[in-house]
């Protein structure tokens, strides 16, 4: 079995297999909910995925991060409010990403006014959401799990999701690898890390924008495309992350 799993991936499917590995145990060991969250809106697995999926940007990638803005506020509503045991809350909320993901990836185009539509929405909301939800003070931890058993449930875990980037479609790049794992190493702080979907929809929404326009109006390749994106996001996450972690600092001050 693990010799037709191995045949089944490419080498860009390794390296995000990797890559989340490495940001999933990372974020693990981090204490500070802030930090959590500022891994977490790193773009890495998005880069490898889109590399992996060997498929131009369209709408599916900008509409998986509305998708994820729901995953992660889904696994709170459950956990925070339902009472509901994280690891559930977490598999029904990626469940629920699955599904619509599949659904909408047969339905979504990949018109020019398609995606800009769906882009100016989503922006907007990341912009909106992110000037009314406030900071929280949250409990900080650090997974007590050896390294290397946390290693093999992540790598796991990120298997499953490779396996199925076909039918997922753009989807896949914004699909919850990190954020899963995010969920359930950040459970006593998932305020915070909700609110950090926002602060990635307003930082790779116009990295998104800028690969469009390079592959659309340039004819760039996707890897040319992601370097462009990589500067455009690089550009706003320096200054949005900046006034974040001087808000985070006054807010855990009080």
């Amino acid at each position: 079995m693990m010799s037709t799993l191995i045949k089944l991936l490419s080498p860009w499917d390794f390296a995000l297999l990797a890559i989340v590995t490495v940001m999933g145990t990372t974020l693990a060991y981090v204490r500070d909910p802030k930090w959590k969250a500022f891994l977490l809106g790193l773009p890495f697995p998005f880069t490898v995925a889109n590399l992996s999926l060997g498929e131009q940007v369209g709408p599916g990638n900008v509409m998986g991060m509305a998708a994820l803005l729901l995953f992660t506020n889904m696994v709170r509503w459950l956990h925070d409010r339902g009472k509901i045991p994280i690891v559930a809350s977490i598999a029904f909320s990626a469940g629920a990403y699955l599904a619509a993901a599949v659904l909408l990836n047969r339905l979504v185009s990949r018109t020019t006014l398609e995606f800009w539509l769906v882009f100016t929405l989503t922006f907007s909301a990341g912009v909106i959401l992110l000037a009314l939800l406030p900071h929280r003070r949250e409990q900080a931890h650090r997974s007590p799990m050896p390294v290397l058993a946390k290693i093999a449930a992540i790598a796991g875990v990120i298997a499953v999701i490779v396996l199925l980037k076909r039918v997922l479609g753009g989807f896949m790049t914004m699909f919850p690898m990190v954020g899963t794992i995010a969920a359930y190493e950040a459970r006593r702080s998932l305020w915070t890390i909700s609110r950090q979907i926002p602060i990635l929809i307003v930082t790779a929404g116009p990295m998104m924008a800028a690969m469009w326009v390079a592959q659309q109006l340039l004819h760039a390749s996707i890897p040319v495309s992601l370097a462009a994106g990589w500067a455009v996001f690089i550009a706003v996450m320096a200054p949005v992350t900046i006034l974040q972690m001087r808000e985070a600092d006054a807010a855990a001050g009080e």
